[in-house]
């Protein structure tokens, strides 16, 4: 599910938000969602943080409801520089985020099951740390 055409390297942003709207344009160019999509994962992460405080490499996994999603898919950006996000379940707590994953999920089924098998892919320290040392989208695609 992981398309190159889907995954930016080094991504030159400044906020959090940056990051999302990139990736959210990407999803929208590929087809992956509706129009609503972008300000749905902004709204979201105000609401409910996702950052997550791995260790080394912290990652964000913003993403909006399936109403959203015309077909599955996951976007992923690699950092330039890191930027802030909230953590998940802790909103007063700011990470410093490397890596930030958004998927799109058609089906609240498959929602719920690919994000639990994309954490458990990106506990993976070594994989985290290859990831930011990606040069390039095919890189990234391949990793994950």
């Amino acid at each position: 599910m992981i398309d190159e055409g889907l995954c930016l390297a080094r991504l030159q942003a400044a906020t959090a938000e940056d990051v999302i709207r990139a990736l959210a344009a990407r999803l929208l160019e590929k087809g992956h969602v509706k129009p609503s999509f972008e300000r749905a994962a902004l709204s979201r992460e105000k609401r409910s943080p996702t950052g997550l405080p791995f260790p080394g490499v912290a990652i964000a996994l913003p993403h909006a409801e399936p109403e959203h999603v015309v077909s599955p898919g996951i976007a992923v950006a690699t950092l330039a520089k890191p930027v802030t996000f909230r953590q998940m379940g802790s909103p007063g707590t700011k990470l410093t985020v490397s890596v930030v994953v958004m998927p799109a999920f058609s089906e609240k089924e498959q929602a719920g099951a690919g994000l639990s098998g994309l954490i458990e892919k990106l506990q993976d320290e070594s994989l985290r740390q290859r990831l930011v040392e990606a040069a390039d989208p095919a890189a990234i695609a391949s990793l994950l």
